[in-house]
């Protein structure tokens, strides 16, 4: 079992305190793999470390770990992580993106997950991206300095990863990994970005990136080990694939993965295919995007197909679906929810579930003119309109990578979502296969109920 820790305010010593573990009311010495170090290298306040511990194979359904030190102590209680997906009990992911602090007014995302029974909480949290937004406010002139910039993205982490109006709630509830996105760094990292000045110029976005990258470090990378891997998770048969496409994504647009990156999904495919397992792959942005042109791509945001290792990914993923191995694509990125099966001879491929914002990012200027529009309907047309500022979810594109494969796989779209959200996609054992559901929450001070999509059997 792995643990994240952070130490607030500590002073000096921080790194040298005598940190005290009990695992299950027994004393313990944890593995150290990350030691206890500040956050950044310019006066941080806060320090992080990463801990794993050996689990012995008795012991009870929930894991209490506690530390103590100087007259402090934490203690976190995690549910034992399955080794396979049960036949009796849903094994159930929780999916989250898009989380701008700021908007999270009366900390409804910890509301609105607290009031989830129990029973029906996640075993693991994908955190598909965005979990930060480092270049929030637009109009804040932020300063051209290594240092200052890591002060004010220690600011917003700390606010984010400890606090109810944060994702504390979510972070301490189950075990979770990460997936960074574009604001992890700035709006279409590692591009330049015409409302980002610390963009204009190489020499800013390097300052911007080394700051940002320690602080990634600090707070998402507790696994994999190294920022910019991927990871996978085996929950049998079950396998998950958190695909990294920012950390090393090429300004000549050659490539989003690491140089090992593409060579780690296709052993994946051939393990999947070797071991009869069901695949699960999870991308900061949608594999079903179309390219853009280059005006759209300077201007907002390039997309996956816009890449040239794109064709490699998608045709690595057809393997498995070749080989007859389902295929589920887990995303967020665009500010709506859909769930989209992607068909071939009638017969479905791939699943694709998007889940986005939990809470949305202020847009200066549309913001306005969305809520001026949404009082103008209520004014004379007596109409309610309950989320002014989102978007609807529009249709899939109708062929998924048709630059790849041409119109050999049709979409259909089978539900859409709109508004402040997260998802919980569930799956258990059916005869040789899973039974899977998704199930969109929505965040809202008066919330409706929550929408469960049945999406059948992974055949």
């Amino acid at each position: 079992m792995r643990v994240w820790l952070c130490v607030d305010d500590a002073g000096e010593e921080t790194p040298s305190i005598r940190l005290n573990w009990q695992l299950n009311d027994r004393t313990v010495e944890p593995t150290i793999l990350h030691p206890l170090a500040p956050v950044h290298k310019f006066g941080a306040a806060s320090f992080t470390g990463v801990y794993e511990f050996a689990v012995e194979g008795s012991f009870s359904p929930v894991n209490r770990v506690s530390v103590a030190t100087q007259g402090q102590s934490a203690e976190l209680k995690i549910r034992h992580f399955p080794e396979t997906v049960s036949s009796d009990t849903w094994f159930r992911i929780l999916l989250i993106s898009c989380f701008h602090q700021a908007e999270n007014h009366q900390a409804l995302v910890s509301q609105t997950y607290l009031k989830i029974p129990a029973a029906e909480r996640q075993d693991l949290s994908l955190f598909m991206g965005d979990q930060v937004y480092l270049d929030l406010p637009t109009l804040n002139n932020y300063p051209d300095n290594e240092a200052k910039l890591a002060e004010r993205f220690e600011r917003y982490y700390r606010t984010n990863w400890t606090t109810y109006f944060g994702l504390d709630a979510l972070l301490k509830s189950a075990p979770a990994v990460f997936c960074p996105d574009d604001h992890e760094y700035w709006n279409n990292f590692p591009h330049r970005s015409p409302i980002i000045q610390n963009s204009w110029k190489q020499e800013s976005r390097q300052r911007w990136k080394s700051a940002a990258d320690q602080l990634y470090d600090a707070f998402q990378c507790a696994a994999p080990e190294q920022r910019g891997d991927n990871i996978e998770i085996d929950v049998d048969p079950l396998s998950i694939m958190v695909l990294d496409q920012r950390t090393h994504r090429e300004e000549d647009r050659s490539a989003t993965l690491a140089p090992s990156g593409l060579q780690q999904l296709n052993d994946w495919v051939d393990r999947l295919i070797d071991e009869k397992k069901i695949g699960a792959v999870v991308t900061g942005q949608s594999l079903l995007d179309k390219p853009v042109g280059e005006f759209q791509g300077a201007v907002a945001d390039w997309m996956l197909p816009n890449y040239r290792d794109y064709a490699s990914i998608v045709t690595a993923l057809q393997r498995l679906s070749n080989a007859g191995r389902p295929v589920l694509l887990l995303t967020g990125d665009v500010h709506w929810g859909r769930v989209t099966r992607i068909k071939e001879s009638g017969q479905t491929r791939f699943i694709e579930i998007i889940c986005s914002p939990s809470s949305l990012v202020s847009t200066v200027g549309s913001d306005q003119l969305n809520n001026i529009g949404a009082g103008f309907r209520k004014f004379f047309k007596g109409e309610e309109t309950r989320w002014p500022r989102h978007s609807s979810a529009p249709d899939a594109e109708p062929y998924f990578a048709q630059q790849v494969f041409g119109k050999r796989y049709r979409t259909e779209v089978v539900y859409k979502h709109q508004g402040d959200q997260f998802a919980m996609l569930a799956l258990r054992k059916a005869a040789s296969t899973l039974e899977a559901k998704v199930t969109y929450y929505e965040i809202h001070k008066r919330p409706a109920n929550p929408r469960e999509v049945p999406l059948g059997l992974l055949r």
